[in-house]
């Protein structure tokens, strides 16, 4: 039986229990109990990701309409990757609900973030055919905001190449920029990281992956050394 609180953790009850249960059956699962006619959540994938694909793409178009094609793509790319959907799968104790065949599950399959970024679009792909894409819309979005923060707060603007081309050209020297803290559980950990030039700190910037938290302290620091942008 599938766990009944991992709905609570996903924000959606699904009417089709056994699309849930496909979503979480890794392919060694299967292979392991071939007499039992399940179905491992390949197909799943396939279908969750190009819904959350359209799902961001359509995010990024109405959230910034005075933006270019090529900076969008590399926003959508930066949102959607391996790390960002594990980590989410993280946020919802994905890990421990998966089916995975003994050997996978022995080598720490439920934590690595290949399977979990898989489970996480083979749900989504459950989702969206238990309902509809405007209800998944609003599911995914919500799992995004609580990893990552509210995305009309995430600049789309590149701080960290702007800052090393600033620095480059105006002190012929680059900045360093190092997480300092982190903290909170493997799950849900927040980072902090400062950006130092010519030995003093001139920003610094917290977020909830290392990328967001570096990203806030170069804004920082651009401000700080008036930045004609």
């Amino acid at each position: 039986m599938v766990n009944e609180s991992l709905e609570s953790r996903i924000a959606y009850t699904f009417t089709d229990k056994a699309l849930l249960k496909e979503a979480l059956t890794h392919t060694t699962y299967v292979n392991e109990h071939r007499d039992e006619s399940l179905r491992d959540n390949q197909r799943l994938e396939f279908l969750g990701d190009s819904i959350i694909t359209s799902i961001v793409t359509a995010w990024l178009f109405g959230a910034f309409p005075d933006e270019k094609e090529g900076v969008l793509t590399k926003k959508r790319a930066e949102l959607i990757n391996e790390g960002t959907l594990s980590r989410i799968a993280r946020h919802m104790c994905l890990g421990q609900e998966l089916f995975l065949g003994r050997g996978e599950e022995n080598d720490g399959g439920s934590t690595k973030d290949s399977i979990l970024a898989d489970a996480y679009e083979a749900l989504i792909g459950g989702m969206f055919l238990d309902s509809s894409f405007e209800t998944v819309s609003r599911v995914v979005k919500r799992h995004f905001e609580v990893v990552l923060g509210s995305l009309d707060e995430i600049s789309i603007t590149d701080y960290k190449s702007a800052l090393l081309e600033y620095c480059q050209a105006r002190f012929k020297e680059l900045p360093r920029i190092v997480v300092t803290n982190e903290s909170g559980p493997e799950h849900d950990k927040e980072f902090e990281v400062h950006v130092t030039l010519q030995d003093r700190i001139i920003g610094q910037g917290r977020g909830r992956n290392k990328k967001q938290a570096a990203q806030t302290a170069c804004k920082e620091a651009l401000l700080l050394l008036e930045h004609p942008r």
